[in-house]
């Protein structure tokens, strides 16, 4: 009996596998381990400080407002009354009146009582003028040294004057260099002694 050829297949060759070349698993692996060393390297660094974000700062605080912070002014202090000065300079236009030249008169000459009658006043003066006082001023300076010179210079001259302090309205201070009370015939003879010894006086009467 013939054969048949023809439905009888030929037999096909298996192709065969190309074996992988060893490069392409040297690269593989070497990926992996470069992504595994990465991970690992990852958790292993600490975070730092995260700067914070515009959105996350505290907008709780706000600048207080100008009203708030603007004070409101006190209200002015009552101004004490400044106490008065009862220094020598304030009462002296009460006290004191100042005596131009010519000299004060001398004390009227009383006559020797006469048989009970009244004492005879020379004319012109009234009866009780020697109860008026005077003081002598030589000089008024800034400085306190300057009036203590001319002190020391009437002392040698048997004057024993005193340096009184006084303080005008505008705060400046002065010294003046004054001798007395005297009465109207002590300023005469006392003012003689000033004069021959170039020392200028001015009296002042005291008010009674």
């Amino acid at each position: 009996m013939p054969r048949d050829y023809k439905s009888r297949a030929t037999p096909q060759k298996k192709a065969k596998k190309q074996p992988v070349s060893g490069w392409v698993w040297f690269a593989g692996g070497l990926l992996i381990g470069l992504f595994v060393t990465l991970l690992v390297w990852l958790k292993l660094v600490p975070e730092g400080p995260r700067k914070p974000t515009p959105a996350s700062v505290d907008r709780s605080y706000s600048a207080p407002r100008e009203e708030v912070a603007r004070r409101e002014p006190e209200p002015p202090k009552a101004q004490s009354t400044p106490k008065p000065r009862f220094d020598f300079y304030t009462i002296l236009p009460e006290m004191e009146v100042v005596v131009p030249d010519p000299e004060p008169e001398k004390e009227p000459a009383v006559a020797p009582a006469n048989n009970g009658a009244a004492p005879v006043v020379s004319a012109g003066s009234k009866t009780g003028t020697a109860s008026a006082y005077y003081m002598l001023q030589m000089g008024s300076f800034r400085k306190f040294t300057d009036a203590d010179k001319l002190k020391a210079s009437l002392a040698l001259v048997g004057i024993e004057a005193e340096i009184q302090k006084f303080t005008l309205d505008g705060g400046e201070v002065f010294h003046r260099v004054r001798s007395g009370p005297y009465t109207s015939g002590q300023v005469n003879t006392l003012r003689t002694r000033l004069a021959q010894n170039n020392i200028n006086s001015l009296v002042i009467k005291l008010k009674k």
